[in-house]
């Protein structure tokens, strides 16, 4: 497995984990339409009987609190709550409050109070929040006190404070008096969910008329009873079993599922190519018998036809049988680079490794090659020692050169480059011609591949292999075009 694809597959990995806690945490966390709150209270409380009347006998005091999503406008909730506070002694209500709240679904934030929690969100901290809690009907504080275990369950413990909160509309029998209270609520959290399991609530009511205090309205307290904590305790512990599905099975399921998938489908591609490759070589090596004996059978035809037109080019002739006969050599000759360049890529030498010089070697691949007179040809200046087969490095930079010629037609520049590294051996080769078009870049050292109308496409193929025998490596790039060779220094001599 190549570095590429196990990047490739820690990145699809690490994607996939990402977009699972960005996109899905958030939508299993966020207040649903269904959501809906049932909460029993039970205490004791005392009211006043009228306007600036003694506090009745001490009663049973039964609340309930129902919360319940009433509309959806976006990333908004509408939240309908209503408590209800009934003697039970008597069986009548003394106590009734309706409100409605919006609040954005994600953050359980207010949207009139942003900096407000409606309610906690999952990862509670041993920390302070600001709330308007709907159980204490103002805005107040949650101070962190302690841990506690509740049901089974570690709990956080916070508790909130008010004072001289006007809720006179929970009291409409008494006109033109207002209700101030003072409370003192404690809730106990369950930190994962950010549940309420338990609560717990005092207070103290005044009836005020101007400045003065005429009464005490109301005195009491509430706690949430047994039965109506252990379903909520319940139901926690059942959504903390989801949330840690969500939050650690599950990411490392999909972790899992996605490197599996990319393993299959790196070792199908990985197979397919192998396949591929398997047919090449076939094809190839049926191509290279057959290539090899129809060329050595050419050659041997060819030198006897070049023979004959050397003799006739010693017997004096006209100058246009002259000019017909130089036209006739270069044509043997091209024939016969061709038939040189099939005969190189088929046939598998052993390589003669020695240390040799650079400029040796360059000088020598220009001796073989007919430069035009309009293309100049720059050299190095420095020499540098190379470890590798000469005579095969030879015809690579032949072919370099006869490409870049070919390359750039009658006029233009080629500049050939040394560099020497510590470790290795840098030669390129730089030509001013119009560059190879993108779509071919990534084909040209293919077999059989080629954009001239009389090229074999195995010279650059031929260039590729024999580096590859060296232990080196070989590309190109554009803006201007640039053959690279780099040839290790460790081979053995």
């Amino acid at each position: 497995m190549t570095p590429r694809n196990i990047s490739l597959m820690i990145l699809s990995t690490v994607i996939v984990v990402v977009l699972w806690f960005a996109v899905y945490i958030p939508e299993s966390e966020k207040i649903r339409s269904d959501f809906r709150v049932y909460l029993e209270q039970e205490g004791e409380d005392q009211i006043a009987n009228s306007v600036g009347g003694n506090l009745s006998q001490q009663f049973v005091l039964r609340e309930s609190l129902i919360q319940k999503v009433t509309g959806v406008d976006g990333n908004y909730v509408t939240i309908s709550s209503i408590v209800s506070g009934v003697n039970e002694d008597e069986t009548k209500e003394v106590f009734h409050s309706e409100q409605s709240y919006q609040v954005d679904a994600y953050s359980m934030t207010y949207k009139n109070m942003p900096d407000k929690q409606f309610a906690f969100k999952p990862g509670v901290q041993k920390q302070n929040y600001d709330f308007f809690h709907p159980l204490v009907f103002a805005v107040a504080p949650l101070i962190y006190q302690k841990t506690d275990m509740i049901n089974g369950l570690d709990v956080y413990v916070f508790r909130a404070e008010t004072h001289n909160v006007d809720i006179s509309n929970s009291f409409p029998q008494y006109e033109n008096v207002k209700i101030l209270s003072n409370t003192n609520s404690t809730f106990w959290i369950e930190p994962t969910t950010g549940d309420l399991v338990r609560f717990e609530k005092s207070w103290k009511d005044y009836q005020v008329k101007g400045d003065n205090i005429i009464a005490v309205n109301e005195l009491g307290w509430k706690k949430t009873t047994t039965y109506s904590s252990f379903i909520l305790s319940e139901n926690t512990k059942s959504k903390i079993a989801d949330f840690n599905y969500n939050t650690k099975i599950m990411p490392v399921l999909l972790a899992s599922l996605t490197m599996g998938i990319n393993l299959i489908l790196i070792l199908r591609n990985k197979l397919k190519k192998s396949n591929e490759i398997v047919l090449k070589n076939e094809k190839m090596t049926a191509i290279g018998n057959l290539s090899a004996r129809i060329s050595h059978d050419l050659r041997n035809t060819l030198t006897v036809l070049k023979s004959e037109v050397s003799i006739m080019s010693m017997q004096n002739h006209d100058d246009t049988l002259e000019k017909r006969l130089q036209r006739l050599m270069r044509s043997i000759d091209k024939m016969d680079h061709q038939i040189g360049g099939v005969l190189d890529f088929v046939r598998e030498r052993p390589l003669k490794i020695e240390k040799f010089s650079s400029n040796v070697m360059i000088k020598n691949a220009l001796e073989h090659i007919t430069v035009p007179d309009g293309i100049k040809i720059t050299t190095p200046v420095q020499d540098m020692s190379i470890t590798g087969d000469l005579a095969q490095l030879e015809i690579v930079l032949s072919n370099l050169i006869i490409n870049s010629i070919q390359a750039i037609g009658d006029s233009g520049k080629i500049t050939i480059s040394t560099e020497d590294k510590p470790d290795s051996s840098v030669i390129s080769i730089t030509d001013s011609g119009p560059g190879i078009p993108e779509k071919y870049i990534s084909k040209i050292f293919e077999p059989l591949f080629t954009t001239k109308q009389r090229g074999t496409g195995l010279g650059l193929a031929s260039c590729y292999t024999i580096i590859k025998h060296h232990g080196g490596e070989i590309w190109v790039k554009n803006n201007p075009t640039t053959f690279t060779i780099l040839l290790p220094k460790t081979k053995e001599l």
